[in-house]
């Protein structure tokens, strides 16, 4: 009885793995049958594709297209679809007869280029079927040269007034953009230092916009010690409050600065001012110029007191 039950499982076993090998061609066979069949009908795909501009007139700058890309349908057999992707198109837009302005553009699929050899057809823009190109002319500004100093010097000196060589650049670029600079810098290491100096540094225009003739500045930077200067009569106003509310004592202080001979010289005059927030004794702020120390303020505080309206 066991000697039959074994011979019979052994044949289920020869039945079910013999012909291993032809079982498995079978199968492959049976596979590649399935997808010749299927990759022979129509089918679709979608795609984002980027949208791109050509043509742009000589002068003009771009701001744009928005959006970037775009999604469409593509149509096609199954075996032409497949390994497809969005680098074998592109939305291409001609701007070669569009003067300075803001234009909105439809797109159709004729906008479309393939750039593959299978056989697929551009259906449908699915998604934005219109793009928004800004235009802008291209203009040239000049604007001052402005140094920014890294570093501090030895204890005990000041940087003066900077000589800057070139004092102004002339920059290229989109009418947008140059309206909002004022300003091009150049960065200036004065770790240190506790002597006169010269440098030659780059100059730093802003993302988009084109540096037009020198792009480095010599810049020659007085340093000495430190001298000290008064200025015996200088005004205090009256912040956050009508200056006409409130009486003064004293109207004036007396500041003493710290710095570079030439840059105390260079300046014209100085602000002090209060914030009152009713009657009282107020610290004196006093607004002291970049690279210089303030040394003292006499007196320290003054007095506020309203004064009475007039009937």
């Amino acid at each position: 009885m066991a000697r039959r039950v074994e011979m019979e499982l052994r044949g289920r076993v020869r039945r079910l793995f013999g012909h291993l090998g032809l079982k498995i061609l079978a199968a492959v066979l049976a596979v590649l049958l399935w997808f010749f069949i299927a990759s022979g009908r129509e089918g679709y795909r979608e795609l984002e594709v980027p949208v791109e501009l050509e043509g742009v007139p000589e002068g003009i700058t771009v701001n744009g297209p928005e959006p970037e890309k775009v999604s469409l349908r593509v149509a096609g057999k199954g075996r032409d679809l497949f390994g497809l992707g969005a680098a074998d198109f592109k939305v291409v837009l001609n701007v070669a007869d569009k003067d300075a302005g803001v234009y909105t553009v439809g797109l159709t699929p004729a906008d479309v280029i393939y750039a593959g050899d299978k056989d697929v057809t551009v259906e449908a823009i699915l998604s934005q079927r219109t793009v928004i190109v800004e235009l802008e002319r291209r203009v040239t500004k000049g604007v001052p040269v402005r140094v920014d100093f890294s570093g501090s010097p030895r204890s005990g000196f000041y940087l003066g007034v900077p000589e800057i060589q070139p004092a102004k650049a002339t920059l290229y670029g989109s009418v947008t953009v140059l309206d909002k600079v004022r300003a091009v810098s150049v960065v200036v290491d004065a770790e240190g230092r506790d002597a006169p100096f010269a440098a030659e540094v780059p100059i730093r225009a802003p993302a988009g916009i084109t540096l037009v003739g020198a792009d480095e500045a010599l810049v020659t930077v007085p340093v000495a010690r430190g001298e000290r200067r008064s200025f015996p009569a200088v005004s205090v106003a009256v912040r956050g409050a009508e200056r006409s509310a409130y009486e003064l004592t004293p109207a004036q202080v007396s500041v003493t600065l710290e710095g570079e001979a030439g840059r105390l010289e260079a300046l014209a005059s100085l602000t002090a001012e209060i914030y009152p927030r009713g009657p009282g004794r107020y610290a004196v702020r006093v607004n002291v110029p970049e690279y210089v120390t303030l040394v003292a303020v006499t007196p320290r505080e003054v007095e506020a007191a309203l004064v009475a309206a007039a009937r």
